[in-house]
């Protein structure tokens, strides 16, 4: 089996590289390939906006925190925020522009404790998070969003948890599409 195997491997590689030999002779080609990954790339851009205009945006925690119940997460460092749509003070997330969204956050729990937490959105609980003993509790989700939307990480009901900080826990969004 391992000599099929390797058959088949050695066929693959000889055949790249019969095709990029034929790219190197035929610079039409080459330049065919290139045109249709550029299209390809225009076709993946969002309408009407740019790298810079893109809603997104990156915040971590800088200290640990000790969390009541219920309490939202304020990430402090704003790594990004494109369009001002993180607020540290609040801990929200206030979406901007209706469309496709990727949310993302790692919640890391400090040792010989439970860490519980849920993204919030418009006031509802939604995804959750877990970690314990120095693990981190991730989740990502993709999301149908409308413009006035508002998302945070929240603690679950228990008390006496504790995030860790020093940038190892972290809240994250950007828009993927309108």
């Amino acid at each position: 089996m391992k000599s099929s195997i390797n058959i088949v491997v050695i066929f693959v590689v000889i055949h790249i590289g019969q095709i990029f030999s034929a790219c190197k002779k035929d610079n039409g080609l080459s330049e065919d390939l290139l045109n249709l990954l550029c299209k390809s790339r225009k076709l993946t851009q969002i309408a009407g906006l740019t790298r810079k205009t893109i809603p997104a945006f990156t915040a971590s925690l800088t200290t640990q925190k000790a969390l009541a119940a219920g309490e939202v997460i304020k990430f402090d460092k704003v790594w990004l925020n494109t369009g001002d749509i993180y607020s540290p003070s609040t801990g929200m997330f206030t979406v901007p522009i209706d469309g496709l969204y990727l949310v993302s956050s790692s919640l890391m729990s400090v040792q010989g404790k439970h860490l519980h937490c849920h993204m919030w959105k418009n006031g509802q609980s939604n995804v959750g998070a877990f970690g314990t003993g120095w693990s981190q509790g991730t989740l990502n989700a993709v999301m149908d969003l409308t413009k006035g939307d508002t998302l945070s990480m929240r603690h679950g009901n228990s008390s006496g948890e504790v995030v860790y900080g020093e940038h190892w826990s972290m809240f994250s969004a950007y828009l993927i599409s309108k």
